[in-house]
């Protein structure tokens, strides 16, 4: 009988290596497919603004300065009037020097045991623990609250607390290498190994303790240099500022040069303004939101509604002359644009306008 012919493709008996190209997989499907991997751009953006937030105070030498309204100082006097944890900040505002460097130094440990991986779980609690802190006294009356970005990092922060750095840090590295001595010496996880346990404590105590001791000197370092390239003026360096008004022909302006040169773009009417008042206009030479102002009959001054701070729009307090942003609770003078309360630093920036016949010009 004929043997029946069958339709299946033989079987390879090959034993070799597969001929057909295989592509590595990309960056993005490594992140998706390794523990930890999803959290670590999480951890690359806490890590980094919290370092640079601890080394920006340490460079700042007006942070430490009680004149300043942007010191440690102001800030907490400010927020013993408007946090609901006030009472608690009454003793501190005595060694607000000291808070300010523990903030600074603790900002500084928190992004860089985030950054590295290195007791992530409790560096993500310090950083949850901070950004608590700063949302019941800097931004606690922010209106809306999104607008603070305080609560916003207080919630970055729990998957860290919660699942740790995952595979790619310090820790887990730790981990695999004790995990990996146990192995050796033929030792289950559910033994007691106290000579190995002891040897991995002091591995990691000792990757903490050169870990601190770059933060030390980084630190340092970073106090030395911003002290070295700091300005003598806490406000007015960068800043343009207005001259004062002067008067020529009945015509009030608030930039120097001959009277009889009028330029400018137009941003109103000099009666739409009243005395004590303000009207919002858009600056014509970097486009953004400003102010100008009549402090006095006849006197017109302006300034940028953009916060020296983080950039919030402020509005204007007529009855204080002052404005005042929503998001931190900076304060300006309405008539020359200083900080009267920080935390911002610097004053509002200046635009030069000209009252001409009734009509307000801005330059630009």
């Amino acid at each position: 009988m004929r043997r029946a012919v069958s339709n299946l493709a033989p079987v390879s008996r090959s034993t070799g290596p597969d001929p057909r190209p295989t592509s590595r997989p990309s960056l993005l499907a490594r992140l998706r497919d390794t523990p930890g991997g999803p959290q670590l751009i999480l951890r690359a953006f806490l890590g980094v603004t919290f370092t640079y937030a601890g080394l920006q105070k340490l460079a700042n030498r007006f942070f430490f300065t009680a004149a300043n309204p942007g010191s440690i100082q102001a800030q907490l006097h400010a927020s013993i009037e408007t946090s609901p944890i006030g009472a608690l900040l009454r003793p501190a505002a005595h060694v607000a020097v000291l808070i300010g460097l523990v903030i600074a130094i603790a900002e500084l440990a928190v992004g860089l045991g985030t950054l590295v991986g290195l007791f992530s779980k409790l560096a993500a609690a310090g950083g949850m623990t901070m950004s608590l802190i700063l949302f019941l006294t800097v931004s606690f009356n922010t209106t809306p609250y999104f607008y603070g970005p305080d609560i916003v990092f207080l919630f970055a922060w729990t998957p860290l607390v919660i699942a740790g750095s995952g595979a790619w840090s310090l820790d887990a590295a730790l981990a695999k290498r004790r995990a990996g001595e146990r192995a050796a010496a033929g030792i289950s996880e559910l033994k007691s190994a106290p000579l190995l346990d002891r040897r991995a404590a002091l591995r990691k105590l000792g990757l903490s303790g050169a870990l601190a001791s770059f933060a030390i000197v980084l630190a340092g370092v970073t106090a030395a240099v911003g002290r070295m390239f700091a300005s003598n003026s806490p406000v007015t360096s960068g800043v343009k500022t207005l001259p004062p008004p002067t008067t020529a022909g009945g015509t009030t302006t608030t930039q120097p040069g001959d009277s009889n040169s009028v330029k400018g773009t137009a941003i109103g009417l000099a009666s739409d303004v009243p005395v004590g008042g303000a009207r919002a206009f858009t600056d014509p030479a970097q486009g953004i939101p400003a102010y100008v102002v009549q402090p006095s009959k006849g006197t017109f001054v302006a300034f940028s509604a953009v916060c020296t701070h983080m950039g919030c729009t402020v509005g204007f307090d007529q009855p204080a002359l002052q404005f005042r942003c929503p998001c931190h609770g900076s304060i300006f003078s309405a008539t020359t644009g200083a900080v009267i309360q920080g935390p911002a630093t610097l004053p509002l920036p200046g635009v030069a306008v000209t009252n001409s016949d009734g009509t307000l010009l801005a330059d630009g």
